[in-house]
């Protein structure tokens, strides 16, 4: 794949990744070799051609979100950042009771107006972290679900689905009072 302004796929998803952990832009640049104005066309350049590789094969979509959430690769490989490694966040999120409580409270709260980034730094989230997270329940999902029509696959999808609908239900009756009528003081 070809690079813009010296700045290959990898690298850009990496300095994305990095951006979201909180690497600020002057690390980024001093990493890439670039000054702020390349940096910024380069950014822009890259983010309109994200559309047009996801639209030639949906799989440069899955090789970004690898890149953005472990930007510790290319030319940010041995650099220092504040990127945790998996097994430190899934401290926080052991199972995926805890990711669905997380998920489903993102979820149901922004059907409510609230920021779905405010409700992930409630339980020590940023975008790039949680984003870490949900590749990996992601990937469990699809080994524990075989989908080889036996009994074993309805079992767990009834046990996946269950522990969803309980913390859908659970986010539901929270904000059930917080519910806003923004269109209701308006007469036709």
């Amino acid at each position: 794949m070809e690079s813009i302004n010296g700045v290959s796929f990898e690298d850009w998803g990496a300095a994305c990744g990095n951006l979201a952990a909180g690497m600020s832009e002057e690390e980024v640049i001093k990493v890439l070799g670039l000054e702020m104005p390349v940096w910024q066309q380069t950014n822009e350049a890259w983010s309109n051609k994200l559309g047009d590789l996801m639209a030639e094969d949906m799989n440069n979509a899955t090789i970004y979100s690898g890149f953005f959430t472990n930007p510790k690769v290319g030319k940010f490989a041995g650099v220092a950042s504040n990127v945790p490694d998996l097994a430190s966040l899934l401290v926080q999120v052991p199972d995926n009771d805890a990711y669905q409580k997380i998920f489903m409270h993102q979820s149901i709260a922004a059907q409510h107006g609230v920021d779905g980034v405010t409700v992930l730094e409630e339980y020590g989230f940023n975008l790039q972290t949680w984003s870490q997270v949900s590749m990996h329940y992601m990937k469990w999902y699809n080994e524990y679900m075989q989908h080889t029509g036996t009994e074993q696959d309805k079992i767990r999808f009834d046990e996946t689905s269950a522990t969803r609908n309980k913390w859908e239900n659970h986010w539901k009756a929270f904000y059930a009072d917080q519910a806003s009528d923004l269109g209701g003081d308006i007469d036709f």
